[in-house]
């Protein structure tokens, strides 16, 4: 918008009175409306980015076992006895929770386990496992077994909580490896279509009683 602007110059000294009529643009805030050219390229504003920030998708999880009876899965325990040790460790569902408990003795095997087996192609399509536990500070592993060989297991350790607390941890198959009594061998890597075991095995090197709950357990892509 355009608009002339008339100015009045007083001379004091001579006594003339000058007028001055200039011819130019002054912008009045009110009748201007602004558009500015956005660069696609430019950077955005930190409330920009936090509006565009998209939460990563939950991946897909099917339930294995909830403990309340849903599942056709049963769990049974697996002490150092089979290999001349001393330690004493049951299964047992008590309020929809898996719990294993017993004794562990370090002078023989020095382990005790939870486990459950079920068909080969269970969890053909899935990657990882997720956990909900609590292990009373104590170093769990998870093992999965191979029905390509009976003697191995593939095992990952289950992240150590000191606290005592409930944790949700996931388990992929990739970050397993091949063993035969929690000892490292050379061997096949896992594979989802040969996996037919999981158990939870407790065999630290620390004598005395033990006591895991285990709330669900979910196979996850």
């Amino acid at each position: 918008m355009r608009t002339s602007l008339l100015i009045l110059s007083a001379c004091i000294a001579s006594g003339l009175l000058v007028v001055l009529w200039l011819d130019r643009t002054v912008p009045i805030a009110e009748d201007v409306l602004v558009t500015e050219a956005v660069d696609p390229t430019a950077a955005t504003t930190s409330a920009d980015r936090a509006l565009s920030v998209v939460a990563p998708a939950e991946p897909t999880c099917v339930l294995l076992d909830d403990f309340t009876g849903s599942s056709e899965l049963s769990w049974f325990a697996v002490n150092d006895g089979v290999m001349g040790g001393l330690s004493q460790g049951s299964v047992a569902i008590v309020d929809s929770t898996l719990v294993h408990s017993g004794v562990l003795n370090t002078n023989g095997g020095g382990f005790s386990h939870a486990g459950t087996r079920f068909a080969s192609n269970t969890l053909v399509g899935y990657s990882k496992l997720q956990i909900r536990l609590n292990t009373n500070g104590r170093q769990y592993a998870l093992n999965l077994g191979d029905a390509r060989n009976g003697r191995i297991s593939h095992q990952a350790q289950i992240p150590l909580d000191l606290s005592g607390a409930w944790q949700e941890v996931w388990v992929a198959f990739d970050d397993t490896v091949p063993t035969i009594f929690s000892r490292r061998v050379n061997s096949a890597p896992v594979a989802a279509d040969a996996i037919n075991e999981l158990n939870l095995i407790l065999g630290d090197g620390q004598d005395g009683p033990f006591a895991m709950q285990v709330d669900w357990i979910k196979a996850c892509l």
